[in-house]
C-alpha cells in the first residue's frame, strides 16, 4: 500500500466521525493537516476549516448574504474603479490554468462574482491584486459561495489586520520580522544577504501576500495551505524559513548579488519535496511560538507608522514649497520690480 492510499484512508476515517457536523479544534487535527490532505478530501477539509475559522461571522450574516451581495453586483451600472481592476486582473490570475485561460473558462465569472462581491463586504479593503489568486486557489476545491467564505476566513481572520488595504503595512512589518527571525534561525544566511546587498523580501513579499501562489509548485503550495486554513499566518513564516534552509547551501554558494537574483526567481523548481520541507518547518525550526512573532510585529509595526508619518509630514512639506513657489498670487510677487517700473 502507497503512501498516497495510506493518507486517502487516515482522512476518510477521521472525515467519517463528522459527517454532519464541523470538528472541534484539535492537536490530531492539527498534525493531520501538517502531514498533508488527500486531494481527494481537500475541498471538504478546506470547507472544514473555513468554517472553524469564521463560523460566527457566516451565522450573523445569514444564509442568504452572499445571494444579497450578487444582486448587487450584478443590479450595479456603474464600472468603478474596483470593478475595472478586477477585470483587468482576471485572466492574470492563474494563466496556465485552464480554469482561468479565457473569459469564457468556467472559473472567470464566478472569479469575478467573488472578488466583486468581497468589495462589498469589506469596502476597507475592497480589491487588492493578490486576492484574486486567493479566491481562484479556492475555487478550484470549493464552490462559489464556499470560496467567498474563504477570502473572508483569509483576509479577516487568518491574516493580521491592514494586510491588503492600500498601505499594505501589515504586510511590509511582516517582511521586518521576518527579516528578524531569519538572522536568528539562519544566521549564516542572513548574513550572506547583508553581505551582498540582497533584499529576501523583494520575494518573500509575494509569497506572504500570495500565500506562495507565486512561483511555486501546485503540490508544494496546496500542502501548504491545508495547514495555512487551519493555522494562519503562522505558517507563512514556518514554510518561508524552511524553503530558505532548504535552499541554504546553494543560497551561501552564490558570491554576486545578480546570481542570487537569478537563482531567488528560479526557486519554485527546486521546491518538489514538499515532504522534507513541511519536516523542517514544523520539526527543525522548533520552537516556534506565535507569542514571539505577535511581539515583533507590534515592534515593527509601530516603528513602521512612525516612519510613515514623518514621511506624510515631508510630503505634505514639499507640496506646501511647491504650491507656494508656483503660486501666481504668492506674496513674494510683490517684490518683483516690472520693466515698466525699472529706474
Amino acid at each position: 500500500m502507497n503512501s498516497d492510499t495510506m493518507l486517502a484512508m487516515k482522512w476518510e476515517k477521521f472525515l467519517i466521525g463528522f459527517v454532519d457536523r464541523t470538528p472541534p479544534r484539535s492537536k490530531e487535527l492539527k498534525q493531520m493537516l501538517r502531514e498533508g490532505v488527500s486531494p481527494q478530501f481537500r475541498g471538504q477539509v478546506w470547507k472544514m476549516c473555513i468554517d472553524l475559522s469564521i463560523r460566527d461571522i457566516r451565522s450573523m450574516c445569514g444564509s442568504e448574504y452572499y445571494k444579497s451581495l450578487l444582486e448587487k453586483v450584478i443590479n450595479s451600472t456603474t464600472i468603478s474603479p474596483i470593478r475595472h481592476q478586477v477585470e483587468l486582473d482576471l485572466l492574470r490570475t492563474l494563466p496556465n490554468n485552464r480554469h482561468y485561460e479565457c473569459y469564457d473558462s468556467f472559473g472567470i465569472p464566478r472569479l469575478k462574482n467573488i472578488l466583486l462581491a468581497f468589495s462589498i463586504h469589506n469596502p476597507t479593503v475592497g480589491y487588492c491584486q493578490g486576492l484574486n489568486r486567493l479566491a481562484a486557489v479556492l475555487l478550484l476545491f470549493l464552490d462559489e459561495e464556499d470560496s467567498f467564505w474563504g477570502l473572508v476566513s483569509i483576509i479577516e481572520r487568518l491574516m493580521p489586520n491592514r494586510y491588503y488595504d492600500h498601505t499594505l503595512i501589515a504586510a511590509h512589518t511582516d517582511q521586518r520580522v521576518l527579516k528578524e527571525i531569519i538572522a536568528e534561525k539562519l544566521p549564516n544566511l542572513s548574513n550572506h544577504f547583508a553581505g551582498l546587498g540582497f533584499d529576501v523580501s523583494l520575494f518573500t513579499f509575494n509569497w506572504f501576500l500570495a500565500v506562495f501562489i507565486d512561483n511555486i509548485p501546485v503540490e508544494t503550495y496546496l500542502r501548504i495551505w491545508d495547514s495555512f486554513l487551519y493555522e494562519g499566518s503562522k505558517i507563512l513564516f514556518r514554510y518561508t524559513v524552511a524553503i530558505l534552509k532548504f535552499c541554504e547551501d546553494t543560497i551561501l554558494s552564490k558570491t554576486d548579488s545578480a546570481d542570487l537574483h537569478a537563482y531567488m526567481r528560479l526557486l519554485g523548481d527546486a521546491l518538489t519535496d514538499i515532504s522534507r520541507i513541511s519536516q523542517i518547518a514544523f520539526n527543525d525550526l522548533n520552537p516556534f511560538p506565535m507569542k514571539t512573532i505577535n511581539v515583533k510585529r507590534q515592534f515593527h509595526l509601530q516603528k513602521l507608522k512612525v516612519e510613515l508619518e514623518e514621511l506624510e509630514k515631508l510630503r505634505e512639506q514639499f507640496q506646501n514649497s511647491y504650491s507656494s513657489q508656483h503660486n501666481p498670487n504668492n506674496d513674494s510677487t510683490s517684490d518683483i520690480i516690472s520693466d515698466d517700473e525699472s529706474p
